[in-house]
């Protein structure tokens, strides 16, 4: 009765989340599959063929598919509970409607540029190839932007091409360009040592740091996203240092 009562209050405890449902889901599946292959002894050869195969592949398969969730859908696997406050579940809440609402906002303005595009080459009747390739240069134009660091960093090959919907956050962004210019700055220095302007606007992008005026090398996450603060597909950012 004891390991009953010990299992049944694990089961109880991994409940609570969506990770431990995954976890219990395969606990069970993969026990009783074990359970029925090595306490059955009428099983035929041919039973036990699959069991065996089953055996070995679903360790390989739920590993592939748990990858695939915690790159893709991490923010899901985590309850309530799993958070320090409520204050953290609310921000990922309000990330997460945010980004759907860019998400879907970006998709209508990439549908009427197509649809602007297409219509306006075919009247200038051009050969289908030009066409197509003119549209896929549009496209890029409309779901990119660019963040030019070459005169940061003093090399060509500094420019960097970004999908718009890769980053959910401008806390996001800053940090991916941190990591391209790490041999040059240190960590939590935005709008000290260096800040991204849009070269459109000329305005520079200021994150919470600089509005809350707190001090470099504190952690500070900025949950806005990137349209809140101005930065919309074709864009090109430069990386330089702030003027004072």
């Amino acid at each position: 009765m004891t390991d009953i009562s010990s299992f049944g209050a694990t089961a109880k405890g991994l409940a609570k989340n969506p990770i431990g449902i995954i976890a219990l889901f395969i606990v069970l599946i993969y026990g009783f599959a074990a359970l029925t292959l090595g306490f059955n002894p009428k099983l035929e050869f041919w039973e036990r063929v699959p069991l065996v195969w089953f055996l070995v592949l679903f360790p390989v398969a739920v590993l592939a598919l748990f990858g695939w969730l915690v790159s893709q859908h991490h923010e899901k696997l985590y309850a309530p509970s799993d958070l320090r406050t409520d204050d953290i579940f609310l921000k990922k809440s309000q990330i997460s409607e945010k980004r759907d609402a860019d998400f879907q906002a970006s998709n209508e303005e990439l549908e009427r540029k197509i649809l602007e595009i297409v219509n306006r080459l075919t009247k200038e009747q051009l050969e289908p190839e030009k066409i197509a390739k003119q549209v896929a240069r549009e496209v890029k134009d409309a779901t990119t932007f660019l963040v030019d660091a070459r005169d940061f960093l003093g090399r060509q090959d500094a420019i960097f091409t970004y999908p718009i919907a890769a980053f959910e956050t401008l806390g996001a962004l800053t940090d991916e360009v941190y990591f391209k210019l790490s041999k040059s700055v240190r960590p939590f220095q935005y709008g000290t040592t260096w800040v991204l302007r849009n070269e459109s606007t000329g305005d520079v992008i200021r994150t919470l740091r600089m509005l809350t005026a707190t001090p470099p090398g504190q952690p500070l996450t900025d949950i806005r996203t990137l349209r809140e603060v101005g930065i919309h597909p074709g864009n090109t950012l430069i990386v330089e240092p702030p003027h004072c």
